[in-house]
């Protein structure tokens, strides 16, 4: 869409450098390229929040993780997908035993914003901050998203606009052992300023051109672990695992775009802030994972209006301009066609539990995976993939005769049992556009015919 800006100017202020008498006076019409897209609540972009928190540390666990799992579940089910939220887990307060702390989770608070106490929560990059625990948390944080979301360049500072896409496919892995990997895609589009461009941006060529940054950081959400504060077990809500793509700088003119794709190896190791390295204190779950893509405007480092204390500002920090995740991406791009199951059927066979699934997609699937585990819905040990075998008609490229697909496509998995052991899982699946779905995670039941093996043996 082509915003048409009528600008008026006078001529002996704007132009006196080239019209001998400076005195002539016209109306010009400068065209500001925005987004075809709609972004929640009228917003220019989708607002990251950064929170630093740990599981040991008395504000963080009374007051800012309660508040900001409730900025989270103000969100949940929503398509649109307002905003992003990352918890970053330090070693901080108390017994310093979180389990999710990382050298990675601890530089990005330290070395880029910083900081050094917890529970402190950025908003785009520092363009707000909110520091300490307290009764007024939950409404902080939600007075900043509400600030940071329409930034639009009436501050002084230009905002830049962008298009994000990101696309995640759960790919398996390479080797036993491993516990998967994912195939990051993230498409950028710069679209030009916000607002009207200044005098000097106009005729003096000052640059408009977009130096940025891109990061992708891999949350887990949704997974439990002890808190020695609580001296209880606590849902943690989009935990920060590791970047699949950390600090890529590229730069942009008006109009042009550019592709970036990573392959990410689920972990199955840690460093912790202290540089020890043993095996991951919580292993992932590939199916909890989300990726969060965001862009950091690098000349954009001193925008946003309550920063003036140097304790809350410690490092001039490149601002957020827009974050993606999946679900945004399928909500941005409403002609792409989102991949589902039509029907799910599970066998108890002689040799394991069978699980059978038919996919309603119109680009076909490219892939399916089962994860699963034997001890609940919310394990937090390791868990098993197990790749579908997918049956159906190829779908191939007419140019290169690559097939990448199966359409009106069936996936079999079957998994071995675990002496009397439950069986919990759920399947992850994508369409021959990168779009991806998964199910919820369910206890296997075998309603569609055998028997248990416990029962076969009696």
């Amino acid at each position: 869409m082509l915003d048409t800006i009528k600008i008026a100017l006078a001529l002996s202020v704007a132009l006196s450098f080239c019209t001998p008498s400076g005195l002539a006076s016209e109306i010009y019409e400068i065209e500001a390229e925005d987004s075809d897209r709609e972004y929640p609540n009228e917003w220019t972009h989708r607002p990251l929040i950064e929170l630093f928190t740990s599981l040991s540390c008395v504000y963080c666990m009374s007051y800012a993780d309660p508040a900001m799992d409730q900025v989270v579940h103000d969100v949940e089910g929503d398509e649109a997908n307002p905003y992003n939220v990352i918890f970053f887990h330090q070693p901080n307060g108390g017994a310093g035993d979180d389990p999710f702390h990382t050298e990675d989770s601890n530089s990005r608070m330290r070395d880029h914003y910083g900081q050094t106490g917890t529970p402190n929560a950025q908003f785009d990059g520092n363009y707000r901050y909110v520091g300490g625990g307290g009764d007024s948390n939950y409404q902080d944080y939600v007075e900043s998203i509400s600030e940071a979301g329409p930034r639009d360049g009436d501050d002084g500072e230009d905002f830049k606009i962008v298009d994000l896409d990101i696309y995640s496919e759960f790919i398996g892995s390479e080797s036993e052992g491993e516990a998967g990997q994912f195939k990051i895609t993230i498409d950028v589009l710069y679209h030009g300023l916000a607002g009207e461009e200044s005098l000097e941006q106009q005729y003096l060529g000052e640059s408009t051109d977009l130096d940025g940054t891109l990061y992708v950081f891999m949350v887990e959400h949704g997974v439990t672990a002890y808190s020695s504060y609580l001296d209880t077990e606590w849902r943690n809500s989009m935990v920060f695992r590791e970047y699949a793509i950390q600090d890529e700088q590229f730069t942009l003119t008006k109009g042009e775009s550019t592709t970036y794709s990573a392959v990410w190896k689920v972990p199955t190791t840690q460093t912790d802030a202290d540089g020890v390295t043993g095996d991951i204190k919580i292993p992932i779950n590939p199916g909890r994972m989300i990726p969060i893509a965001a862009v950091f405007d690098l000349d954009d480092t001193e925008s946003g209006g309550k920063n003036d204390d140097p304790s809350d500002d410690t490092y001039p920090t490149p601002r957020s301009i827009q974050s993606a995740t999946p679900q945004s991406t399928i909500y941005d791009n409403p002609e792409r066609d989102v991949p589902e199951i039509k029907t799910k059927t599970e066998k108890y066979l002689d040799d394991g539990a069978e699980i059978q699934a038919t996919f309603d997609a119109d680009e076909g699937i490219g892939n399916s995976y089962v994860v699963y585990n034997y001890e609940s819905t919310n394990y937090t040990g390791e868990w098993i993939t197990d790749e579908m075998k997918i049956e159906g008609e190829e779908v191939c490229d007419e140019e290169t005769g690559i097939c990448y697909a199966y359409a009106d496509a069936t996936g079999t998995s079957v998994i071995p049992y675990s002496e009397e052991k439950p069986i919990f899982y759920q399947v992850l699946f994508v369409d021959g556009n990168k779009t991806s779905s998964k199910t919820e995670v369910e206890q296997f039941v075998g309603g569609d015919g055998g028997s248990p093996p416990v029962q076969k043996e009696e």
